[in-house]
């Protein structure tokens, strides 16, 4: 089959604190002409870096183009002369939270389109052609949740219609009806002959959807499988999943989850009633009542886009209730504010790691943030920072040059890491109440795991979750019980055991609960 990109010996070495990471260490990778090409490896393996060559020119190595070599100096240079397109995990380096959504296509796909009028008519016929939903090209991306700020991650890459497509994590922020359409398009594309590399942490796609499969650890390519030897060689999908994830981290990964039996404990917060208003003033959280219970985890399910956003910034005080009542430990905090909140034991994990971070600090010092809030001095011990800050680095296993780099140094998985360890040590698991938007959004498998069954820890240890969450696997595996949303309203809550995937499918989609066991259309 014909080589469309051949990329040899490519390396980049970053440097910081007179430490030296080589990132990509001689890696070669091919891609053929209409298939789709699965790129794997734990956070800072560097899958990110690689692809990265082909719009900034590596250290050093060789990149072929149908068979010639090219000199890509500049991603212009790629887009424009190669067909080449990048949909990328780091949303907050893609797209200018500021513009609209035209103005960032058209700022992507500078001498495809001449106006904003143009691309704003070209995105709606796009949307429609490639099935991504409805989006406001008018919008300013600031105001988008980030299941829809992924679209259009997507559909900037799509718009210049590639010869090769790359996407960085494309379905990390997609609910399971979004990612099918993703992948029936990518299969339209393939038979097309676009050539498509997906970088993902999620196994089961790459299994099921790709033609071949390369694994990167440490820099270095550790294997390339033909995924349908691979099907056919493993018993079944778990066993493929296993036999990947153990090249990725270099020993066994365990995905079975120990979930205690326990009762749920006292109501610890409630949301009454509640009726907010997005930043159009379009009311879209409708009359919304839920109860966090301790030693128990409530999953709020829902396609991105229904509200979800809206409810968690009214709880948190960063949006106004227009009517309702938030009661936490018996106290109404309603009109108190998010320090207030905070002083409670509330955390918060949130989709979008850019409101969680201040980038200009050193990784010690975001994960030292709450720790200067809590404590009764103005002073900290420095011997202590430096204690917690290494514990934390350690069991969370994030990957920096030093503790004291900026933040903003990091890979996207890495600075999530960050914001997972720093809100999960709050407060002690009876006195925690979580709130985790997609906590394990561009993490990879390991690292998903070890957050996982700290939920679980965390719920056994008596605090209160609520988990919000585009991955119907990790709710369906983690929650007591699951809130369905759509449109602002809750379809139904439910116990897990009493309901299945299918049910809360057709939840997702508007059908509504009529009894714990009856889904009525």
């Amino acid at each position: 089959m014909d080589l469309v990109l051949e990329m040899k010996d490519i390396c980049k070495t970053f440097y910081g604190d007179g430490i030296v990471v080589k990132a990509n260490d001689h890696v070669n990778f091919t891609l053929r002409k209409g298939e789709i090409h699965a790129l794997l490896g734990e956070n800072g393996a560097g899958k990110s870096t690689l692809v990265n060559a082909l719009f900034f020119p590596p250290d050093s190595g060789l990149i072929l183009i149908n068979g010639k070599q090219v000199d890509l100096d500049n991603p212009l240079t790629a887009i424009k002369n190669y067909k080449l397109s990048i949909a990328r995990q780091d949303l907050s380096k893609s797209l200018i939270e500021r513009h609209t959504v035209a103005e960032n296509i058209l700022s992507f796909s500078e001498g495809f389109f001449i106006s904003l009028a143009e691309i704003e008519r070209e995105i709606k016929k796009a949307l429609q052609k490639f099935d991504l939903g409805d989006i406001n090209p008018k919008a300013k991306v600031w105001k988008l949740s980030g299941g829809e700020k992924q679209r259009v991650e997507i559909l900037k890459a799509l718009i210049t219609n590639p010869d090769i497509l790359i996407l960085d994590e494309p379905t990390s922020m997609l609910t399971p009806p979004e990612i099918k359409n993703l992948f029936n398009l990518l299969y339209d594309l393939k038979s097309k002959g676009v050539s498509i590399v997906i970088i993902t942490h999620h196994l089961e796609e790459a299994i099921s959807f790709s033609d071949r499969i390369t694994v990167l650890r440490h820099g270095k390519v550790v294997e390339t499988l033909e995924t349908v030897k691979l099907r056919s060689q493993k018993e079944n999908q778990n066993e493929a999943i296993r036999y990947l994830a153990s090249l990725m981290v270099g020993k066994e990964v365990l995905y079975d989850l120990h979930k205690e039996i326990i009762h749920s404990g006292n109501i610890v917060t409630e949301i009454k009633d509640a009726f907010v208003n997005n930043d159009m003033g379009d009311t879209v959280v409708h009359g919304i009542n839920l109860q966090l219970k301790a030693n128990s985890i409530l999953g709020l399910a829902g396609i991105s886009g229904n509200g979800q956003r809206e409810l968690i910034e009214g709880l948190f005080r960063w949006r106004n209730l227009e009517t309702g009542k938030i009661i936490i430990r018996g106290k109404d905090v309603t009109k108190k504010s998010i320090n207030e909140v905070r002083k409670l034991g509330v955390a918060y994990i949130p989709e979008d790691r850019q409101k969680a971070l201040v980038f200009d600090l050193s990784v010690q010092d975001n994960l030292m943030l709450n720790s200067y809030k809590r404590s009764p001095s103005i002073f900290i011990k420095n011997s202590e920072i430096i204690s917690e800050t290494q514990t934390l680095i350690r069991e969370y296993n994030i990957k920096t040059t030093s503790p004291l780099s900026s933040v903003r140094s990091l890979s996207g998985g890495n600075r999530q890491k960050v914001v997972v360890a720093r809100e999960f040590s709050l407060r002690k698991g009876k006195d925690l109440i979580l709130i985790a938007e997609n906590p394990t959004f561009g993490l990879d498998v390991g690292t998903t795991q070890f957050v996982r069954e700290e939920l679980l820890r965390k719920r056994t240890e008596g605090a209160a979750i609520l988990l919000v969450s585009s991955d119907l696997t990790e709710i369906m595996s983690l929650c007591d019980e699951i809130a369905v949303i759509y449109k602002g309203k809750i379809m139904g809550v439910v116990a897990r055991e009493e309901t299945t995937r299918e049910k809360i499918g057709l939840m997702m989609g508007g059908a509504k609960m009529s009894s714990s066991k009856e889904v009525l259309a």
